[in-house]
């Protein structure tokens, strides 16, 4: 009997475990809660749980991240999963990136992109697809900074 029930009421943990992988993520909307304005360049993804792209560059941008230290270089990840628009502003405006992110996305705002971002002016100085490699992706946010 105890048996029997060992076996039940492990097939019914077993059979709840493909839910247990679309619950939502635990992590936090924003890489960086504080305003970039200390960093010359901020790394910038607008991340969506359904974008292909994002989840190709993500595990990129993060291995960069933890590679080594950016002094001067802040990573941001921003969620568009809602499609909330004012949302991804408003987070931007608190992290002083929103005109920056309002001028790059006036037709529309797009995922999958890293974008290199001048904090001081506002400007975006580079655009990285999920294309490019994690050692690509190093570079350039290296020649981001050398060229401020």
């Amino acid at each position: 009997m105890i048996t029997l029930l060992k076996t039940a009421l492990l097939t019914a943990g077993l059979s709840l475990l493909p839910l247990a992988a679309c619950a939502a993520p635990t992590e936090p909307p924003s890489q960086a809660s504080q305003p970039v304005e200390s960093s010359r360049v901020a790394a910038v993804r607008v991340h969506a749980d359904w974008c292909p792209n994002c989840k190709a560059l993500d595990p990129k941008v993060a291995a960069v991240q933890s590679a080594g230290e950016w002094e001067g270089v802040s990573f941001v990840r921003i969620d568009f999963t809602r499609r909330d628009r004012d949302a991804v502003y408003a987070e931007a405006d608190q992290l002083g990136l929103g005109q920056a992110l309002r001028d790059y996305f006036a037709g529309g705002i797009k995922t999958g992109l890293l974008l290199l971002i001048d904090v001081e002016n506002q400007s975006v100085i580079d655009v990285l697809n999920s294309k490019v490699s994690e050692d690509e992706i190093a570079e350039r946010i290296l020649a981001a900074q050398n060229a401020l």
